[in-house]
């Protein structure tokens, strides 16, 4: 995983200022490790957000889509095309009650199924280290803690131009006012709802699952979640014939037949007026890290009560009494009933 460019360009705007403070670099050098792993810490974060946003370059604003493209044939260098973005950004936040601090940071990176461009928001901090005569004295480092919106770009995709997610955003600290200026101005448009996606998709674990007997149709949910919460965990689309090996070593494409026949019988029935994208037949999922997590447990809190339990176990050592909203438990755990027994005494 190479990281074959990595600029970064100051900037900074107070909330009464005009318009925003912008130091650009003026060359690209760096140390090879040391951006390696700015890029691992930065990527790690991105990756573990759970509000990832997957689309693509609207036509509204198609200026950042063409430096992109132009630094791609070679018409300009990377140095060129940050320092432009950085600066066009930098006129969006004029005569605004905006704030920025910290720098813009652009790497790109070459990866076995495709390449990558990234823009970062990161901020710096002050701290206390030694020198080499063992005195204090006060450095600045990176805050990796307080890194704001990120946007990466799959450039490999974005050249061969048919692909509708081949740019995700993720928003980070800071104001959020400030986050969507810059997602206005890079003309990131949603394409993928990976929360509905998801849902969809454990649907079809469901009906699946609902023809198997009950051991092995819990065990195959359970192989299902951490199969695609593993995926997320690393940023990786979820594969149905990779999951539907994993699941079923027997059958392996039994599960990935059963989604597409699924998708096809959904599509059959969808409205006519929808969109022929809605209704096509998909190899992969991005999933929804909240979906999956509510899918296998249900949980809640109050002033009094914490309570989580296994979805599994509704309708069985757990039943739900709607008119009354209320619990009954069954099969208390050890330690609890203990715990309760002494009291009554």
């Amino acid at each position: 995983m190479p990281v074959t460019h990595f600029v970064t360009h100051q900037i900074d705007k107070a909330q009464n200022d005009i318009g925003a403070d912008v130091q650009c670099a003026n060359h690209e050098s760096f140390h090879e490790d040391y951006a390696a792993q700015v890029m691992v810490q930065l990527r790690n974060i991105f990756i573990g957000r759970a509000s990832k946003r997957y689309g693509e370059f609207g036509p509204e604003a198609p200026q950042l889509k063409a430096l992109l493209l132009d630094w791609l044939s070679g018409r300009q260098s990377f140095l060129s095309l940050t320092e432009r973005i950085t600066k066009l950004f930098s006129v969006m936040l004029d005569n605004t009650k905006l704030e920025i601090d910290g720098h813009l940071a652009f790497m790109a990176e070459q990866l076995a199924d495709g390449d990558r461009f990234y823009v970062y928001h990161i901020r710096e901090r002050s701290g206390m280290a030694f020198n080499e005569n063992k005195e204090l004295t006060q450095t600045r480092f990176i805050d990796f803690s307080n890194t704001g919106f990120a946007l990466c770009v799959d450039t490999t995709q974005l050249q061969q131009d048919h692909s509708k997610k081949y740019v995700s955003f993720s928003y980070g600290r800071g104001e959020k006012a400030l986050q969507n200026t810059f997602v206005e101005f890079s003309g990131f448009t949603d394409r993928v709802n990976t929360e509905q996606e998801t849902q969809v998709f454990l649907k079809i674990v469901d009906e699946y699952t609902s023809q198997l007997a009950e051991e092995e149709a819990n065990e195959t949910i359970t192989k299902v979640v951490d199969y695609c919460l593993e995926q997320d965990k690393y940023g990786a689309a979820v594969n149905f014939n990779s999951l539907s090996q994993e699941i079923n070593e027997d059958e392996p494409a039994k599960f990935a037949t059963f989604i597409q026949q699924k998708q096809s019988e959904y599509a059959s029935s969808a409205d006519q007026d929808s969109n022929n994208e809605s209704r096509e037949t998909k190899s992969e999922l991005i999933p929804d890290r909240k979906s999956l997590k509510n899918y296998v447990r249900y949980s809640g809190k109050n002033k009094d009560v914490t309570l989580s339990f296994s979805a599994m176990a509704l309708g069985k050592d757990i039943e739900f009494n709607q008119q009354k909203d209320e619990l009954i438990l069954r099969n208390l755990p050890t330690r609890l009933l203990k715990q309760l027994k002494e009291e009554m005494k």
